[in-house]
């Protein structure tokens, strides 16, 4: 059988209510018991010292036993006791029994013998002399326990037995009641969670009070907005991809329709454009990879010490070529002093050799590329600046977006796919690292990445 939470969480309070109240009503039992075996023993103490005084006193008014046999035999049945008087030679003299068993029937008799409680004795004086001693002893209700005694005992447990379930009645039904507004607000947060599961990433909980349940609601809908954000990001990038794949196959399917038709011709300018549509094809391809690489390789990056001077230079020689081919000034300024920094060198070529190619695209003939190491406290960099065309204010903050374009016309006409700058935030942050732009349009623009220096 299925139990729900609201039930465990009942049973639980009346577990926990039932334990209380038995462990309570022990405690207190054993507590009446002892408190009340004290308080009938000094009562009984001071009832055998009055039977001993009086005994004592009639013995001293006739100096006979005559009436303190008649005397034994009365006191004995009113007080429940078995007295016994005994003279100095240890003769007995009087014994409360024998008339106390005529007032009983067998079956009573039986049981207060059975209920015998200690016997005491106590010396017999008359004018400071010993006469003999005495001998008493408790008959029935468990020894100390007197008729009225077990009277108040047994009400005592009444009355316990009767608050302890009334106790467990309380406990079950305010247990219910939490226990159901507390079920109530995970339900809401069952149900919220299984719309997202649905994708419904718009739906929130409703947080209420400041509890640990609200601080869960609160972290959920972080959560949500979270899973939401990704879910918008993976349409767009879905759409991103299916139009960047469109366009080069639309252009081969195009040229390759009008070979066979014989519209056009397949002679070289026409197959090297089908060519190139391949090309950006295939570095689209691998862009995605890449990519795609840089979001798993997070347990593959081996962080080194290397120095960004000799590493710059380097990586400059090997764009060289790309930059001449334009015309552009290529320059690089070391830093005055060795600028070591924390960095995979496989990872950091890759992303100083976007940033690099990115200005060789977006510079115009005859324009120059000046790469600059500089020191930031902590941390060292590398600055790339173009003499390029810039990028406006409102395209800033979203150019490392995969797909973003600030031109889009400009981006395929120079072979990006729109997500080089994607893959150098993506790279950057896996060696711990960060990457800004300044730009003004007309003027160029300036690409800094920040490492890591070794502690």
């Amino acid at each position: 059988m299925k139990k729900t939470l609201s039930g465990k969480i009942t049973l639980a309070m009346v577990a926990l209510a039932v334990g209380g109240i038995l462990l309570t009503a022990l405690l207190t039992n054993l507590a009446l018991d002892w408190n009340f075996q004290r308080y009938l023993r000094s009562v009984q103490e001071e009832q055998n010292r009055l039977i001993v005084g009086t005994l004592s006193e009639l013995y001293g008014e006739e100096a006979s036993w005559s009436s303190v046999r008649h005397s034994t035999m009365h006191m004995g049945s009113t007080t429940g006791t078995q007295i016994r008087v005994y003279d100095n030679d240890g003769r007995l003299i009087a014994d409360s029994l024998p008339g106390m068993m005529q007032g009983m029937q067998g079956r009573r008799w039986q049981e207060e013998q059975a209920q015998r409680g200690q016997t005491y004795e106590y010396p017999l004086l008359v004018q400071g002399q010993q006469i003999g001693f005495v001998e008493i002893t408790h008959l029935g209700q468990e020894g100390l326990w007197t008729g009225e005694a077990m009277v108040f005992r047994r009400t005592v447990q009444q009355s316990a037995l009767l608050t302890g379930l009334a106790a467990i009645l309380a406990a079950i039904i305010i247990g219910s009641l939490l226990s159901r507004r507390l079920t109530a607000r995970f339900a809401h947060l069952s149900t919220a969670a299984e719309k997202w599961g649905q994708g419904r990433f718009d739906v929130r909980t409703e947080p209420e009070g400041d509890d640990e349940v609200s601080r869960l609601a609160e972290t959920m809908n972080r959560m949500a907005s979270r899973l939401e954000d990704q879910s918008n990001l993976r349409k767009k990038l879905t759409g991103d991809i299916s139009h960047e794949l469109r366009t080069p196959l639309t252009t081969i399917q195009s040229y390759l329709e009008a070979f066979l038709d014989g519209v056009m011709k397949p002679d070289k300018q026409n197959i090297t454009a089908v060519l190139d549509e391949s090309h950006r094809l295939n570095s689209l391809v691998n862009d995605l990879q890449e990519l795609s690489n840089a979001e798993y390789r997070g347990k593959n990056v081996n962080l080194t010490e290397m120095d960004l001077n000799s590493f710059v230079a380097r990586e400059a020689e090997r764009v060289r070529p790309a930059m001449r081919q334009k015309d552009i000034r290529l320059s690089v300024t070391p830093h005055e002093k060795e600028a070591v920094v924390l960095a995979d060198e496989t990872l950091l070529g890759r992303v100083l050799g976007n940033i690099l190619i990115n200005a060789q695209k977006y510079t115009q003939q005859g324009g120059q590329v000046t790469v600059t190491v500089f020191d930031a406290g902590r941390r060292a960099g590398v600055a790339v600046t173009d003499t390029g065309e810039g990028i406006s204010k409102e395209h800033l903050p979203h150019i490392f977006e995969r797909f973003y374009r600030a031109d889009a016309s400009r981006t395929r006409s120079t072979g990006g796919s729109g997500i080089g700058l994607a893959i150098v935030r993506e790279l950057l942050e896996l060696m711990d690292g960060e990457v800004d732009v300044e730009s003004q349009p007309g003027k160029g623009s300036t690409f800094r990445i920040f490492l890591q220096k070794p502690s």
